[in-house]
């Protein structure tokens, strides 16, 4: 079954990679550069099954929109994967609340099966 993700990256040969392998895997897929516009798509109405999200980027990054995420009762519920280079990432991930986590560089695998695991209808919360 395909889902709609949301790949929020700054590196664009990273972010097309990751578009490219997730619509082979059949889902449709947004993409952000940053969080602000990630957030901002969010807040026009994108609903995506699964956020896919860089911790380390520009104008704002992973940590913050995913602060301002949480915030809002609307765009709380939708999960978290986070990539990031950092020797802290499982602490990170943990402490934003996400599901899982991959260090760069990825493995495309890996963030398939994640994917596969973890992308789906998720329940919003009343």
């Amino acid at each position: 079954m395909a889902f709609v993700l949301l790949v929020v990256e700054d590196d664009d040969d990273v972010r097309e990679a990751l578009g490219v392998l997730l619509e082979f895997e059949g889902h449709e897929v947004a993409c952000a550069r940053n969080g602000r516009d990630a957030l901002g798509q969010l807040q026009a109405g994108l609903r995506p099954s699964l956020i896919i999200l860089d911790l380390a980027m520009p104008v704002m990054g992973g940590v913050e929109f995913r602060r301002c995420q949480r915030a809002d009762p609307a765009l709380a519920h939708i999960p978290v994967i986070v990539l990031s280079c950092t020797d802290d990432i499982l602490e990170q991930a943990q402490r934003l609340g996400a599901l899982a986590c991959l260090r760069k560089p990825l493995s495309l695998n890996r963030l398939a099966e994640l994917v596969a695991a973890h992308a789906g209808p998720h329940p919003i919360p009343r």
